[in-house]
Formats: structure tokens, sequence, C-alpha cells
């Protein structure tokens, strides 16, 4: 499988669009997660069959599509504030739904 995300630049802008191409069609979920400066990493949501999840707290500030042969997903920032400084990564998977895991610190 390959796997290409752009940009591969370190900033961002409003209206910023992040791409991510992967080649296999029977990994039908796409996930975007969120790695602040100081922290893990946090998923911002997800696309199954072209259909976007928000998780809580990222309902509003970002865009995710996915393109119909589900090898294509982008996400757009469409607001900016502090809270979202951070690496940004893309991932996909097989699976028609995602399930977050909390992990706790000692």
């Amino acid at each position: 499988m390959e796997f290409y995300q752009t940009p591969f630049e370190n900033t961002y802008k409003l209206h910023q669009l992040f791409t991510c191409n992967q080649n296999d069609s029977a990994l039908n979920t796409m996930l975007w997660y969120l790695q602040p400066h100081q922290g893990g990493l946090t998923l911002i949501g997800y696309a199954v069959l072209s259909n976007p999840t928000y998780e809580k707290g990222f309902e509003s500030g970002y865009n995710i599509t996915q393109s119909n042969d589900k090898k294509k997903s982008s996400l757009e920032i469409s607001s900016i504030n502090p809270t979202q400084e951070g690496v940004y990564y893309c991932a996909a998977r097989e699976g028609h739904s995602v399930r977050e895991r909390q992990i706790s610190r000692t």
C-alpha cells in the first residue's frame, strides 16, 4: 500500500487543505488526527464511504471530505484558533466504524 499526505509544510492558514491519498480501495475509512505541540494524537474525525463524522470538540472549524473511490481524503481548516496548532496526520483502515480508546497516562 502507498500513502501520501500533503502539504509537508509545518504551518497552516485559514482554509488550508490537507490531502491524503492511498491506493487500497479496501480501506474505506479515512481518519484525521491532530497532535498538539504538547500532547498525544487526538482524533478529529473520519469519513466512512464519503460520510464525515467529527469527534466532540471538533464539530466546527474542520471539514473532512472523501472521494467516491475512497482513495483520497481532505481536511480543510475552516477557522483558526490556538487549539488547532500542531501536526496533522491522516490514516486509513477497513471497516465501517471507528472506536476511540482513551489511554491513561501515569
